[in-house]
């Protein structure tokens, strides 16, 4: 897969995924705009829309039925933004392994429509694979199995690049490959986790709320959030946290929540390059390693030369 053996150390990784995220930041930037900025438009513009005129078609309506339907008409147009984006954006956990490979194998990142197609034209199977992965996070992030599920979930790590780069796998095989690559590695597919989101995520946020902060930006757009926050009926949630001895909500309190999920969602969705093309890497890494050492199975045997007779192809 690589012209040159990756060495086994979560710093090599690192670097190398810097250094190649940094040397094509300006594709990987317009590659991932509408994909991140899509949703938040959407979004807004959904829920701007629905809520600015609510009150205007209900006063117009005499029917409520039709009033919902209207105001759901609204909300259309941004939804399918929204829609859009969403499917773009998950088709980059896919495109972006891709990506690394080629850069990998050729130095270049380039013709981004034949890397989504790594996922379009599995679409079908894409789409199970997400069901699946959104059901497994599901239950694994409810309260009683929030620590088995974040243990089970380091050994899942690299199912996107498995799904990626082994295509005649079927989905249980998925996570049982990224469970036996992980296996033996689990402690350092940690400290990689967590070095990633702490400096691709949490960092650069809190850098950039900083700046906001500065530069008078928070407060302007909470004011222009306040419009709308403040159209929510918070009268009886507040009523029953007062009872409770709680402190209310208030639409600035909202306003500013909105806001720092926001950045904290763009910087996420802007960075999921340098994450993808550093899990690309380790996923070379672990597989170079573990099939080294199972080159006997037959198994193996067969899918790599099934690997081989595709790439010849």
């Amino acid at each position: 897969m690589s012209k040159y053996k990756l060495k086994n150390s979560v710093w090599f990784i690192l670097f190398e995924g810097l250094k190649i995220y940094f040397s094509n930041i300006d594709k990987f930037f317009l590659y991932m705009l509408f994909p991140v900025f899509g949703q938040i438009i959407g979004l807004a513009l959904a829920l701007g829309l629905s809520l600015s005129l609510m009150n205007t078609v209900v006063e117009k309506t005499d029917s409520i039925t039709m009033a919902l339907v209207y105001v759901i008409l609204l909300a259309v147009p941004g939804l399918l933004i929204f829609t859009k984006a969403f499917w773009n954006y998950m088709v980059a956990y896919v495109a972006l392994n891709s990506m690394t490979e080629g850069a990998v194998t050729t130095g270049k990142v380039y013709d981004f429509q034949s890397h989504n197609e790594v996922a379009t034209r599995r679409t079908f199977s894409y789409v199970l694979f997400l069901l699946v992965v959104c059901a497994l996070s599901s239950v694994g992030s409810t309260i009683f199995f929030i620590v088995p599920g974040f243990i089970v979930w380091i050994y899942l790590i690299l199912i996107y690049q498995v799904f990626t780069f082994e295509p005649d796998l079927n989905l249980s095989e998925i996570f049982k490959r990224s469970f036996l690559l992980v296996k033996g590695n689990w402690l350092r597919t940690l400290v990689l986790l967590v070095i990633l989101t702490f400096f691709s995520i949490f960092i650069i946020t809190q850098g950039v709320v900083v700046i906001f902060d500065f530069l008078n930006i928070t407060s302007w757009i909470c004011s222009i959030l306040d419009e709308y926050t403040s159209l929510l009926p918070l009268e009886e949630i507040n009523a029953i946290l007062e009872y409770c001895n709680l402190p209310a909500i208030m639409p600035t309190m909202i306003s500013h929540t909105i806001l720092t999920s926001a950045l904290s969602f763009v910087v996420a969705g802007l960075t999921l390059p340098i994450r993808s093309i550093c899990w690309s890497l380790w996923y070379m890494n672990l597989a170079e390693i573990k099939d080294g050492k199972n080159t006997d199975k037959p198994s193996q045997n067969k899918r790599n030369s099934r690997k081989r007779t595709s790439e010849k192809e």
